[in-house]
Order: C-alpha cells, then sequence, then structure tokens
C-alpha cells in the first residue's frame, strides 16, 4: 500500500521498544504500516544513548516500510523536563519565556546542554498565568532534525512522550475529558512516576518522583517503591477518577490499581507486555509479532496532525528555541509576521486566483460569443450579397463586354449635354472685364442673370454665347439700367459696387426660359406720378427699366 505524500508518519523513541514507526489510518483506527528497531536509550541522562546508531536505524527502517521521500514526520520523543508553574498575569511572553529558560538551566537533566522547550498558557486568572512546558536537549534535536533533511524527509512536529501518551487515551477514548471533570493522569516508566491533575483536556498540576526499579530486584520491591512514590501525592489530589498507565515491562498497570488505595475510581491502561489485546486494528503490511507491541506514543505521534485540531494543549519542539535550523523551514511571513504563507494558505489563495481567472475568462468567452455572433451576422449578410451577385451575374452571362463601347458612351454623353459644357466653357473663360455674374443655371433649359457697369459688355458676352452654339434658342431676355438708389437689388452688395464704380450699372438676363410676368406693384409703376423715383422716364426706348 502506497503512502501519500500528504501523509504523516509517527516516529517515536521509547524507552520499552526503542526506534517506532508508524503510519494510521485516523478515522478507522488501522494502523497501516509499522516497525521498531531496538536502540538503548539512557533512562537516568534522559537521552539517546547512540544518537549514529539511531540515525543508521531511522534510515533503515524508513526504506523498510517504503515511506516515500518528502513525508512529513512527526517526532516523539521522551521530555527531558515536564513542567507546570504558576507565572504573574502581569508577565508577556518574553518574560514568560526568559523565566523558563532560567529554570531550565537548572534542570539536572538539562544543566550542561542548551534547551529547545515548548509552553502553553493552560489557565488564567487575575492574578496568575498557569503554563506548562516540556524540554528536550537542543544539540539532539538539531542533529536529528539536519539528518532527517539529509534523508529527503520533512519534520512537521516535535512532541513528548507525556503529550502524546494523553493524545492516544482520548483517541483510543479510554478516559472521560468533558471539560468539567477533574481527574488524574498516573504516568509509570522505567526513571519516574508522573501525577498529573487533568480537567478536561487541560493540564492543572504535575508531580514527579524519581524510582529506582529494575529486573535485578523483586517484583514485590519495585511495586513498593511504585506504591511509596505516588500514594502520599495521590492523597493530596482528589478527583472524579483515576487512570493509571505504564509504560514500562518491570510494573503491571493492573497491580498497581489492585494494590493502591484512592478515594475515587480508578481505571488503567497498560503500554507495555502486559497488554492483552493490540490497542489498534492492523492491516496485512503489518507484522503480526508486533500488533500488541505498539506503543501509545507512537500512536499519538502518528494522530498528532489529526488530533491538534480538537486539543487545547499541543506542544511542538519544533520551533523558533532551535534557532535558524527552524526558521530557514519556516514558510514565507508577510506584513511583519501577520501573514504566513503556509501550503494551506497557499492553496486557498491559489483556489481564490483560480475561481477569479474563471469568472474572467468567462466573462471574456461571454463577450467573444457576442463579437463572433455578430461577425457571424455580417458574414451571413456578406455571404447573401455574394450569392445574390452571382445569381445575377449567372443570369447574365451571356451579355458581353464587348457591346459596350466606352467611346460612344462618351460622345453621346457629351452630344446630350452640349449645351450645358459650352456655356460652363463661357462662363469660365468668356466674361468681359467689368462684368459679373449673379445667378447661373445650366441643364434642359438655360439662365445667365449679371449685372456690368456698361452695355458694351453686356452685348459681348451674349455674343460670345451664341458663337458657341448659333442654333440655340437662348436670348437676351432682360437688359435695363439699374437705379442707384433702388430698394430692389438685394443680390450683391450694391453699396460696395456703387462705391467702385461711382455710377449706375446694367442688370441682364439671358435665357432660353420664358420669364414669369409679375403685376408691378402702384409704387413701381414708372408710369405713375405719384412714384417718386419718375425721374427715369427720359431713359432711350430701346431699353428696359429694371427696379
Amino acid at each position: 500500500m502506497a503512502l501519500k505524500k500528504s501523509s504523516a508518519v509517527g516516529v517515536s523513541i521509547t524507552p520499552e521498544n526503542g526506534l517506532e514507526i508508524a503510519q494510521i489510518d485516523y478515522t478507522t483506527g488501522t494502523v497501516i504500516k509499522y516497525g521498531r528497531k531496538s536502540i538503548e536509550y539512557n533512562v537516568v541522562r534522559r537521552e539517546i544513548a547512540d544518537l549514529d546508531l539511531f540515525k543508521d536505524s531511522l534510515m533503515d527502517l524508513l526504506e523498510e516500510l517504503d515511506i516515500p521521500k518528502g513525508t512529513e514526520l512527526v517526532l516523539n520523543m521522551p521530555p527531558s523536563s515536564f513542567k507546570i508553574k504558576d507565572y504573574p498575569a502581569a508577565m508577556d511572553d518574553l518574560q514568560i519565556e526568559a523565566a523558563i529558560e532560567e529554570e531550565l538551566y537548572d534542570d539536572p537533566y538539562l544543566k550542561n546542554y542548551e534547551p529547545a522547550y515548548s509552553y502553553k498558557i493552560v489557565n488564567s486568572s487575575l492574578q496568575f498565568n498557569k503554563v506548562a512546558y516540556t524540554a528536550v536537549q537542543k544539540s539532539t534535536l538539531i542533529e536529528l532534525i539536519l539528518f532527517i533533511r539529509e534523508m529527503g524527509y520533512r519534520i512537521k512536529t516535535i512532541d513528548t512522550s507525556v503529550n502524546s501518551i494523553f493524545h492516544s487515551l482520548v483517541y483510543l477514548d479510554r478516559v472521560n475529558t468533558e471539560p468539567d471533570v477533574s481527574w488524574v493522569l498516573l504516568t509509570i516508566d522505567n526513571g519516574c512516576c508522573r501525577v498529573i491533575t487533568m480537567l478536561g483536556k487541560t493540564y492543572i498540576d504535575v508531580y514527579e518522583e524519581k524510582i529506582s526499579i529494575g529486573e535485578v530486584l523483586s517484583d514485590a520491591e519495585n511495586y513498593a517503591t511504585v506504591i511509596s512514590a505516588i500514594e502520599p501525592i495521590l492523597a493530596k489530589t482528589p478527583s472524579k477518577y483515576l487512570c493509571i498507565v505504564s509504560t514500562t515491562n518491570i510494573i503491571s498497570a493492573e497491580v498497581i490499581a489492585n494494590k493502591i488505595t484512592y478515594s475515587s475510581p480508578i481505571i488503567y491502561q497498560e503500554a507495555n507486555c502486559y497488554l492483552k489485546e493490540p490497542l489498534l486494528n492492523t492491516s496485512s503490511l503489518v507484522d503480526d509479532a508486533y500488533t500488541k507491541a505498539i506503543s501509545l506514543e507512537v500512536i499519538g505521534a502518528a494522530t498528532y496532525i489529526n488530533f491538534a485540531h480538537s486539543n487545547p494543549i499541543n506542544f511542538n519542539l519544533f520551533n523558533k528555541t532551535l534557532g535558524d535550523i527552524y526558521l530557514l523551514e519556516q514558510p514565507p511571513m508577510l506584513f511583519n509576521g501577520k501573514v504566513v504563507l503556509t501550503n494551506e494558505l497557499l492553496i486557498g489563495l491559489f483556489i481564490v486566483i483560480s475561481i477569479i481567472i474563471a469568472i474572467i475568462a468567462f466573462i471574456i468567452w461571454g463577450w467573444f460569443g457576442i463579437k463572433i455572433g455578430n461577425m457571424q451576422n455580417d458574414l451571413d449578410q456578406m455571404n447573401n450579397e455574394i450569392t445574390r451577385i452571382k445569381a445575377f451575374l449567372e443570369a447574365h452571362k451571356d451579355i458581353s463586354a464587348s457591346q459596350f463601347d466606352e467611346g460612344d458612351e462618351v460622345r453621346i454623353g457629351l452630344a446630350h449635354n452640349k449645351n450645358v459644357y459650352s456655356y460652363y466653357t463661357i462662363v469660365g473663360t468668356e466674361i468681359p472685364k467689368k462684368l459679373w455674374l449673379t445667378h447661373l443655371k445650366l441643364g434642359d433649359k438655360t439662365t445667365i442673370e449679371g449685372q456690368a457697369d456698361n452695355l458694351e459688355s453686356v452685348y459681348a458676352f451674349f455674343r460670345s454665347i451664341k458663337d458657341y452654339n448659333p442654333n440655340s434658342d437662348i436670348t437676351l431676355q432682360k437688359l435695363g439700367l439699374a437705379s442707384a438708389g433702388s430698394k430692389k437689388i438685394t443680390e450683391l452688395d450694391k453699396d460696395a459696387i456703387l462705391t467702385t464704380l461711382d455710377a449706375d450699372f446694367y442688370e441682364f438676363r439671358i435665357s432660353n426660359e420664358p420669364e414669369e410676368k409679375k403685376k408691378p406693384k402702384q409704387d413701381d409703376d414708372p408710369n405713375n406720378p405719384n412714384n417718386p423715383d419718375n425721374s427715369n422716364n427720359n431713359l432711350p426706348e430701346e431699353l428696359e427699366i429694371i427696379n
């Protein structure tokens, strides 16, 4: 069964089992893969006895279980220190960290080592903050992280066995962790007993007692040692119930539960050779010899990622106390660390951007669809026009181009419009000096109206017209003297002309179109004795007065 790279794998160091690796299906509670190798753990100094041997064993076990490169590992280790302390509520994070570091430097297991630690505020009041913290040797973690990264794997979380055991008990539904339930967790290993008071899923206090037990001592001596260490503490810690967990093969949790006296019910969980039934079901890939050897610690490590979101207390020693080796592994941060570009955030951003791009693409596609539709309509119209033209050409395919003579068409056009062309030529080239036109109409009928300051220019202009077309029926229909004081002339700027010529001028009309006769008004009648302009009656008879 192949392991997805996105699945975390639990790696645990336990004094009894050595090195364990497990992959667990969180939903079904099935151990998919499991393996173990014996390594020595120094209980007295609380450290791995041979780190090089441990690294070789880890590499071999990952290869044997076929764990893919790039898989995230959750590492579990026995804690060098696990404490719960009260600090003044006024202390900020930096002050709490400084206080923890000062206490760890005095810890007998960390006195000669720089500590890596993780802490959580588990309870707060107006006066105090209750802080739980766990620590291990920093140099050991750094060496392990570098080696794991060198092998091509990634560290997701580093937890300690106290927390992993608690996670496993909750996951296996062995304890009641309702928020208002106070209970006591007692853990027994080869080096110490820890009495941890709990409220739901929250640590309240911890009491640690060193013990000296071993196979060289009798069972009675070993049990007596444990009972004498825990009974005084239990007498001061009443609760709803007591849960006993033994991870050492020397002490049975069931035997201890039967030997001690406690004011509340006692339950127990074997995590050693006394376990009668496997903690979890196993797949066919797991050796039957290991089904009852799977520890609570490795179960807690393998389910940490799934379980962490529902547990208020989660330690992670893979943090800033490790320095650069941790910082180099962290995702980029924006806005002074307010936004962390985690894989989950990047995936979310990718989804949002993809949706936006899809919306934009849909809008563009719709716009192009409309444009393509319009273009298709235009193309259809063009095709219809082409079809119409082709039909026209097909209907007239027998008509030859030789039947059309451009010269004949030009000659016909010139003959039909000869008078028009002639008059345009005269107007453009034969206008005498001191003669100007005021009206020109050329076509089937011709009318030319104008003015001049002498009769000779008018007659010369009329003669030129007749010379161009002697057969024309055009005549000099009107020629007369216009008075300088006449108010009837509105076509030209009379005042400007009179100022230039300083004389009366003549108006003429050359046309082959009948002139409309208008009945003169009384004021315009030259024979009317009341007409103030009657002074023109002495003009020659051949001239008509034009008002």
